[in-house]
């Protein structure tokens, strides 16, 4: 398992994730602070790695 590949991507897939979520928000004229997308950011990443790490090592058993 590359669990630096994967972290990058879970970071990447992260930002991007978070910028159209918040950015919608802010489109339909909801209030953003800067803690909720980071919260919402770091959270989102560190729930999606660990996915990413459970289905890769689901598949190497097999």
């Amino acid at each position: 398992m590359n669990f630096a590949g994967l972290f990058i991507r879970a970071v990447k897939s992260g930002c991007i994730c978070s910028i159209f979520y918040h950015g919608f928000m802010m489109v339909t004229g909801q209030t953003v602070t800067i803690q909720q997308a980071f919260v919402f950011t770091v959270v989102f990443i560190l729930l999606y790695f660990l996915w990413l790490v459970l289905v890769s090592h689901r598949g190497r058993r097999k």
